[in-house]
């Protein structure tokens, strides 16, 4: 019983907190770790090709995958179903913009919260004078 629990609880409930909606931690006008505008040296890979699994309720908004900046490298955040925490919240897509001969990241989020520039990124303007 022991080695089932490992092999089959465990991994669910790390899924399960791994996909736990953004939304349920979010508070308004908040900014959560991970929402810094950043800079790459390295352009991210081309988009992953997902399947949208059916919606799971009228509520729920389809967030695509899209490459996240984690520390110095890129990694696939996969795409999702959420409820925003209001309605009238929407999702802001992330975004790269080539600046300098590197790349400006924005990650998603939703559009009540705040983005702010990272250390990286202020460094880098710092050091092209802008």
């Amino acid at each position: 019983m022991p080695n089932q629990l490992v092999r089959w609880v465990l991994p669910a409930a790390l899924a399960a907190l791994t996909f736990a909606p953004a939304s349920a931690q979010v508070r308004a006008g908040v900014n959560l770790p991970g929402l810094h505008i950043r800079v790459s040296p390295d352009a991210p890979p081309p988009p992953r090709v997902e399947v949208r699994p059916s919606r799971p309720g009228r509520n729920h908004v389809w967030i695509g995958g899209y490459w996240d900046r984690q520390d110095d490298r890129w990694a696939w955040a996969p795409g999702r179903w959420e409820v925003p925490a209001e309605p009238s919240h929407h999702w802001v897509k992330a975004k790269y913009h080539r600046e300098y001969g590197s790349y400006r990241y924005e990650p998603g989020h939703w559009s009540h919260q705040k983005l702010e520039e990272g250390d990286d990124y202020r460094r880098f303007h710092k050091e092209h004078h802008r």
